[in-house]
């Protein structure tokens, strides 16, 4: 077994060596890029062009239009920046310190990505409702709105950044910031002029996946959102009159402006870094002694149980009890009556998540190592960068609704046109990980090895891999995640076949007796049964700690 796995990697590393080999690798890995995952998501919504006089030709529509895509674009900012506030001292925690407590804080972080994002919407008006802790405590309930968006869009892309920044600081080697502390620097002054700039791309990478997330979500917003409209609400509701220049119009805008503001954040990261090297050094001393930094760590897994653990498993907690009752756990488990439904939704959401991860990690290995390391020059790699970040803004009706335009005269079995449009949701989180961690990896470790003999494939395999594990598998914990709950693009193509967030979104629009109760028990079952698979994937992750 061992000599047929060394002469198999032996092959596969004189393969590599092989300049026309390579390129088509890099050229196969573009051209899946370019045919499954950019050409569909954006050709079928510029197909409808001609109906954007839809939008011109009425004021009133143009006007909400531009108002919609200004409020998606400060949400969207807004929320990246409290979450890279909020997720970069819990991400800290998670690495350095070690504990069942922290162990436990770590496996419920990915909780709401795995919960369908209506029934996330549903469970966030329920914890801020009087029906929730508010009530309890006897303060006025919030209100559908603009503060109870940016609750919900904090909920579901905190987790995003804290599973990249985890990943990342993984990855680090503590040398320096154990040398800087070796010269007198406290451990706040370490960690601010050493540590966190050794990884500050992974600080860009979460804040614009956050930031893209915010910008495309549409079913969970619409629960909470009252009279707030931001782009995705707006495309909904034209699409929902039968206009379809709306979404044409919104759409691009939404892209164009995401892509100004990804190329203008990493200009900004390479001409102006971050953290400020001046700062009051006896104040950065009292924050790394006595009662701070714990009571900096209360606070923080404060935030993080209040403002996002307990919003997002409101309705489980509130149905839990009823999932054990003798009664309902025999018919859950026998799968007798609507669960014959709800177990073929979940066989079916996993299937297409671990199909899709498979897939995009495949091809998004070598689109990440052109990116990072300039393979066809800089320019390539820019255009790369940025055209890897489109499928993941445009809001996932639209992009779902594109999708169907662009396949529509071909006979593809929904099952497919399901995979194809999950995996252009999912592969930005991929390439965005990736990109990250090869970039923090010094490429002299890399020419060393070809200089002493080491041929592509095995430089790859034996340093870089291995380097960039962490961050590897961060991004398939996202990219499973986010295909297991996607709702809105999968709504747009499926008609027949239902995954167990689109089963979960008709029983709350179309209730019938005890509809309630079953979406909160079908959400309990299906964090249960994700929270297995996380734990998996979570102990491969982080089978090495840092120390």
């Amino acid at each position: 077994m061992l000599s047929t796995r060394r002469r198999l990697l032996g092959f596969l590393g004189s393969l590599s060596s092989i300049r026309w080999v390579s390129l088509s690798v890099y050229g196969i890995s573009v051209g899946y890029f370019l045919l499954l995952i950019l050409g569909p998501a954006t050709l079928g919504i510029l197909s409808g062009l001609g109906s954007i006089n839809q939008v011109i030709g009425d004021q009133a529509l143009m006007s909400r239009a531009l108002s919609a895509v200004f409020a998606s674009f400060v949400l969207a900012t807004s929320v990246s920046v409290l979450d890279i506030l909020a997720g970069l001292p819990l991400a800290w925690l998670i690495v350095r310190k070690k504990g069942i407590l922290l162990s436990i804080l770590d496996a419920l972080v990915d909780l709401p990505l795995v919960i369908p994002t209506v029934t996330l919407g549903f469970s966030v008006l329920l914890f801020w409702s009087s029906e929730g802790p508010l009530g309890f405590l006897g303060l006025p309930p919030l209100a559908p709105g603009w503060i109870l968006v940016v609750l919900l869009h904090f909920s579901f892309s905190y987790p995003v950044v804290v599973r990249v920044l985890v990943g990342k600081m993984l990855e680090l080697n503590l040398v320096y910031e154990t040398a800087a502390r070796t010269l007198g620097a406290t451990p706040f002054t370490a960690a601010r002029t050493v540590t966190i700039p050794l990884f500050s791309s992974g600080i860009v990478a979460s804040f614009l996946l956050a930031f893209a997330r915010s910008m495309s979500e549409t079913g969970a917003t619409i629960m909470v959102a009252g009279a707030f409209e931001n782009g995705p609400i707006f495309i909904r509701s034209a699409l929902n009159a039968g206009l379809e220049g709306p979404l044409v119009v919104t759409s691009i805008a939404l892209t164009v402006i995401s892509l100004v503001a990804f190329y203008a954040i990493k200009v900004l990261e390479v001409h102006f870094r971050l953290p400020f090297r001046r700062a009051n050094v006896d104040l950065e001393k009292r924050l790394s002694r006595g009662l701070v930094p714990e009571v900096g760590a209360i606070a923080i897994v404060a935030v993080l149980l209040f403002f996002v653990i307990f919003p997002a498993l409101s309705l489980s907690l509130r149905y839990a009890p009823a999932t054990f009752s003798q009664q309902i756990s025999t018919q859950i488990l026998s799968g007798s009556g609507i669960w014959q439904d709800f177990w073929s939704g979940v066989v079916l959401s996993y299937s297409i998540g671990l199909l899709v991860t498979g897939i995009n990690l495949v091809f998004s290995i070598p689109m990440a190592i052109l990116i990072s390391r300039g393979r066809f020059g800089k320019t390539v790699s820019t255009i790369f960068d940025s055209l890897s970040s489109v499928p993941i803004v445009i809001p996932s009706v639209a992009l779902g609704v594109s999708m169907v335009f662009f396949w529509k005269n071909l006979a593809i079995p929904e099952f497919w046109l399901i995979v194809l449009a999950h995996l252009s949701i999912t592969y930005p989180y991929l390439v965005a990980t990736l990109v990250s961690a090869l970039n923090d990896i010094p490429i002299h470790l890399e020419e060393t090895a070809r200089t002493l003999g080491a041929d592509p494939f095995t430089t790859f395999s034996t340093i870089t891999l291995p380097l960039a594990r962490y961050s590897l598998l961060s991004g398939a914990i996202l990219t499973f995640t986010r295909s297991v709950d996607e709702t809105g693009a999968t709504l747009a193509v499926s008609s027949t076949m239902q995954t167990v967030p689109v089963l979960l979104v008709n029983w709350v629009k179309n209730p019938f007796p005890g509809s309630e109760l079953a979406v909160g028990i079908g959400t309990s079952v299906l964090l249960l049964t994700s929270v297995v698979i996380l734990l998996v994937l979570k102990t491969l992750s982080r089978e090495k700690r840092v120390a």
